[in-house]
């Protein structure tokens, strides 16, 4: 037992010799590894938070859901309502109604759009305004809003009053102030737009829609499942697939990249382990022949080092796990705008990766020391 203890003993120093002995080399292997750790743990954080937080900012490209009916061209508001009531509000950024049509302007006869103003904004985010400003009240039925390229037509400014006359009936009618001029550089540029009541009145279509936009959070495959449970024999809800479908594929592309940016900084740090344990192994010959000397055998030579490297990269990386942390939420503050949170399968994910990591590296070099020949090295050749 106390030869045991003594044996322990004695083996607990030579390793406390040798990391001080080599503390200069052994705290450029702390370091690498350190960072190595550090920034595998922020990906890892990243990586298990991406999707919520790129579902987000993905959804600064608008609307990916769209609610129909089977039957016509109009569905009921109140199918609408109850339709997005279903919805989860923590996953639903937004729901818009539209009502399209014709009407006759001052100049002729243009579309006409009755939206809800504060839900349009969310379901087309990157709306602009030229000229201006957007109409903050919801069901505002004294202003408007008109696209950039309707505005030129028709000679309109801010400040210009409109009469919206019905096509086919001209006692349905109002008269509105153009409040903002918009562009999002596509249909949008052509229409006037007013709010649904008005439409609805002007239009004869009172409790109607044509259809409504939703952002909704969730992956393609969720989004299609909640279409499903929504749709009946009236109403078609489903996700935009071109817009759902490419969030995905981005979503994939960034982990991977992700992927093969911590791969590349794993190999550098095991590249960096390599070089200095050789460094340090071929400044320590005269030892390690001492010791083959004294009776050590090849194993016990091996478990030195290996116990060396193995307290150096343990103690490194789970500094720089932690290390790692405060690395992803400055990340995700300068990426997305707000913290990324802790995930605690980072913190094993980063010290099992930078051992595994440097025991791959310190293979070569502790084999390598194995084989010096011991009366060569005591003999000084």
């Amino acid at each position: 037992m106390r030869e045991n203890k003594r044996g322990i003993g004695f083996f607990l120093k030579v390793i406390f010799k040798s990391l001080t002995f080599s503390s200069v080399r052994v705290s450029i292997i702390f370091v690498s590894v350190a960072l190595g750790a550090a920034i595998t743990a922020a990906f890892t954080n990243i990586y298990l938070d991406i999707e919520l937080k790129m579902n987000k900012e993905l959804k600064a490209y608008g609307a990916n859901f769209i609610i129909t009916d089977k039957n016509s061209s109009y569905i009921l508001f109140d199918d609408y309502s109850n339709a997005v009531s279903k919805i989860d509000q923590n996953s639903l950024l937004g729901a818009s109604p539209y009502l399209y049509g014709i009407a006759r302007l001052s100049l002729g006869n243009s579309v006409i759009a009755g939206v809800d103003f504060a839900q349009m904004k969310k379901a087309k985010p990157f709306l602009e305004v030229r000229e201006g400003s957007y109409i903050s009240v919801d069901f505002d039925e004294r202003n408007a809003l008109v696209g950039v390229d309707l505005a030129k037509k028709m000679e309109l400014k801010v400040g210009s009053d409109v009469d919206i006359i019905n096509s086919e009936d001209s006692k349905s009618s109002a008269k509105v102030k153009i409040k903002g001029i918009i562009s999002t550089g596509e249909a949008e540029d052509n229409i006037l737009f007013v709010s649904l009541p008005l439409a609805q009145k002007i239009l004869k279509k009172d409790g109607y829609i044509n259809f409504a936009e939703a952002v909704v959070l969730g992956s393609f495959d969720e989004l299609t499942s909640l279409g499903e449970n929504l749709s009946d024999d009236e109403l078609s809800a489903k996700p935009l697939a071109r817009i759902s479908r490419s969030e995905g594929l981005i979503l994939d592309k960034i982990k991977l990249l992700m992927a093969l940016v911590a791969f590349t900084v794993l190999i550098i740090t095991s590249m960096c382990v390599n070089t200095t344990l050789s460094s340090i192994i071929f400044s320590r010959v005269k030892e390690i022949a001492l010791l083959r000397a004294l009776g050590a055998s090849k194993n016990s030579i091996a478990t030195l080092f290996g116990a060396e490297t193995f307290i150096i990269t343990l103690a490194a990386s789970l500094i720089g796990a932690f290390g790692g942390f405060l690395l992803s939420q400055a990340l995700g503050i300068a990426i997305f705008g707000s913290g990324i949170d802790f995930r605690f399968l980072s913190v094993p994910t980063a010290v099992l990766i930078s051992i595994f990591s440097a025991a791959c590296a310190s293979y070569y070099p502790i084999k390598k020391s194995l084989n010096i020949k011991v009366a060569n090295i005591l003999r000084g050749e």
